[in-house]
């Protein structure tokens, strides 16, 4: 989160303030020290455009922002297109990962 902050040129009591809490609630989720409930969390994750897979699992390697493109592109989708894109997504890695083996 402090890098995505920082990345858009936001100070910690400007964060704060657009998302109305105080500086020291972002201090504390930043230092991993403070436990954000969802009315905290929601607007935080808005303002800083994070994915969620980012917030739940820092820990991933994977490339992040490619993920959040294909995130970004799904989320105009209707419900029949996101499952026509479902189906070819996962026929496509099912042949992407026997090509490797």
């Amino acid at each position: 989160m402090r890098t995505t902050r920082k990345d858009k040129h936001l100070s910690q009591e400007a964060l704060a303030e657009r998302i109305g809490v105080c500086k020291r609630t972002i201090i504390d989720i930043e230092n991993f020290s403070g436990n954000p409930k969802f009315e905290i969390l929601c607007p935080l994750v808005r303002e800083l455009d994070l994915p969620l897979y980012q917030v739940f699992y820092p820990e991933s390697t994977q490339n992040p922002e490619l993920k959040n493109m294909i995130l970004k592109e799904l989320s105009g989708c209707s419900d029949y297109e996101m499952k026509v894109i479902l189906s070819v997504v996962r026929s496509l890695k099912r042949t992407l990962q026997d090509e490797k083996e």
